[in-house]
């Protein structure tokens, strides 16, 4: 147990901190009134208030759905709705609803007067989250203004408005499994009526409340409905716009920014704001800036780099500024220095690092020692940052022939994600087509690694061509989507390999694939250059263009699943835009380099 806390108060995502927490989940499972089950009610009633709130959320997700009363569990629960510290107070409410929701329901619209408002409230956004508690009706008349707030669904009345400024700072506190404000509630109440037109009028009635805690649920109102629809930039820039300047709350102000940060819609609409903002929130406002490609991002995203942010936005807004043109050096000695300061592959800040010279591509050709001293460590078992490195090194090609031996030290064994990566970025480096001959010709048959057999044949493609038996194999793995995997890069290189003719046997391949955070702009570019022979995709093409709600991600992040719903709609409305004025032939489109994959 005590290897879990540490752990978990180093690096939650780490691979002992996961081990640690599977070998008490195994052992509570075997015995649920046994010696760990009984250490953990003993810690949780005496560690101090950090360790505590971990041990709560750990009996919590033992709990499961509750479905099996504990009480046990619930009365340690119970127990400590009346601890000295408010964040405990919360996450003991929450854990009571998990252990014993029949008990949870009774404390919570009962008549102990004397019951811990912060423990009453939090019993009624976890009875509310989990949809098995109190009807609403009941709770809009209990007499606690923020249990009235918590249970509405909209600011549609004065007297919601007049609970929210008294109550609604109460609302999502510390301690909860989730900490949702009125307007988060609110946001998500809307997407699931769908109605986006009251939304956003909701949203334009707090903005102009008056009240910091009102405005601060406009902005988390329109956060939600951002990631909802696709008209929501358009709608609710007017609102949040003067949310962003120098007038308007600390809080709310830097709420409004992440919020108009996230879809690269809202960022062009808010550049100069947001540019303002540099200073002060560089960590939002840089790396919204840099992914439209606005150079004024430059100096503060390489302040981030070399501090070690390892957020993914950094990455992607080097992505950005790539893909304007812009000078990349200062990014890459920014992180170059950064690596050079922390040597070890288990550190978080150098998985960014290399992250962002891998998306410099062949400008990060000044980076190759620090990319091999990466490469060459272990430690750990850090596989990630590793993995970064081969794809940078590779990314740099020619440029990165110092890396050679070291890559080809790392080769052998039955293939696998990082090896096919280490072989591909050997490809790239020298450009020896023999190499990548005896790769393909060694991947063990039946159980081909999808991905690496589409990109050694798509280079294989672009460097001399295909020989008969690759277009051989590339047939046959067309041949049947529906009976087999095959990768739509596939379909891709054969197209743009043998042209209309297998135009149709390509698109039975891709267009299963329109749809997607993995493969979606990949198609969207092929079905483009096919122009005319893809009018069969024009319809699945319209639906991903013209769609009102965004397209259901699965990045992990709701902010990153925006922007790659921008990023497949923009593709999808320029495959259409390209098939609606392409001649029949498509031998120009076919030489064009594809999409990556």
């Amino acid at each position: 147990m005590e290897t879990w806390i540490h752990e978990v108060l180093r690096d939650p995502a780490s691979a002992r901190c996961g081990a640690a927490r599977r070998a008490i989940f195994d052992a509570v499972g075997k015995d649920r009134g046994g010696p760990v089950t009984g250490r953990l009610l003993a810690e949780v009633r005496a560690a101090p208030v950090r360790p505590r709130l971990l041990l709560l959320e750990l009996l919590g997700g033992l709990c499961g759905n509750g479905d099996v009363p504990w009480p046990g569990v619930a009365a340690v629960a119970v127990l400590l709705t009346r601890d000295p510290d408010a964040p405990v107070r919360r996450a003991a409410a929450w854990l009571l609803t998990a252990a014993d929701h029949h008990r949870a329901v009774g404390l919570l619209t009962g008549s102990d007067a004397e019951r811990d408002p912060v423990a009453r409230t939090a019993l009624a956004e976890a009875l509310l989250a989990r949809g098995d508690g109190p009807d609403r009706p009941t709770l809009r008349a209990d007499r606690d203004p923020a249990i009235r707030l918590r249970a509405t669904l909209r600011p549609d009345t004065d007297a919601v408005l007049a609970d929210l400024d008294a109550a609604g700072a109460r609302l999502g506190g510390a301690g909860g499994r989730v900490r949702w404000g009125a307007g988060t509630v609110w946001g998500l109440a809307a997407t699931r009526s769908g109605d986006a037109e009251t939304c956003y009028a909701d949203i334009g009635l707090l903005a102009a409340h008056g009240t910091v805690v009102a405005r601060r649920a406009a902005v988390d109102m329109a956060a939600i409905a951002l990631r909802e629809w696709r008209t929501a930039p358009q709608a609710l820039v007017p609102h949040l716009r003067p949310l962003l300047g120098g007038a308007a709350d600390p809080g709310v102000r830097a709420a409004a920014a992440a919020a108009v940060a996230g879809p690269m819609a809202t960022t062009r609409l808010c550049a100069e704001e947001l540019a303002r903002l540099l200073d002060e929130l560089p960590d939002v406002a840089a790396p919204a800036l840099a992914r439209i490609g606005d150079v004024r991002a430059l100096p503060r995203l390489c302040g981030l780099v070399g501090g070690g942010t390892s957020t993914r936005t950094v990455s992607e807004g080097v992505d950005g500024l790539a893909r304007a043109g812009c000078d990349l050096g200062p990014l890459v000695a920014a992180a170059a220095d950064f690596l050079d300061r922390h040597a070890g592959a288990g550190d978080r800040g150098v998985r960014a690092a290399v992250g962002v010279l891998r998306g410099c591509g062949p400008a990060a050709v000044d980076a190759v020692p620090q990319l091999l001293r990466v490469l060459a460590s272990d430690t750990d078992g850090a596989t990630g940052p590793r993995t970064l490195a081969v794809l940078a090194l590779g990314g740099i090609g020619p440029g990165a022939a110092a890396a050679v031996p070291l890559l080809d030290s790392l080769r052998g064994g039955v293939v696998g994600r990082f090896t096919g990566e280490v072989e591909m970025a050997l490809i790239r480096i020298t450009g020896d087509r023999r190499r990548a001959e005896r790769v393909f010709a060694g991947l063990p048959e039946g159980r081909r690694d999808l991905r690496l057999t589409a990109r050694l044949l798509e280079w294989l493609a672009g460097h001399g061509g295909l020989e008969p038996r690759h277009v051989a194999h590339l047939r046959e793995a067309c041949a049947d989507p529906a009976g087999r995997a095959v990768h739509p890069g596939c379909a891709g290189t054969l197209w743009r390999h043998e042209g209309d003719a297998v135009a149709e046997l390509a698109l039975d391949v891709l267009l299963p694939h329109v749809v997607g955070e993995v493969h979606g702009v990949y198609v969207c570019t092929v079905l483009g250059a096919m122009g005319a022979s893809a009018a069969r995709a024009v319809p699945a093409l319209r639906e991903v263009a013209g769609r009102r709600e965004r397209v259901r991600m699965y990045i992990g992040d709701f902010d990153e699943e925006t922007r790659a719903d921008e990023r497949l709609a923009a593709a999808a409305r320029a495959a259409l835009c390209r098939i609606a004025g392409a001649p029949a032939s498509r031998d120009e489109g076919r030489r064009r380099p594809p999409a990556p994959f």
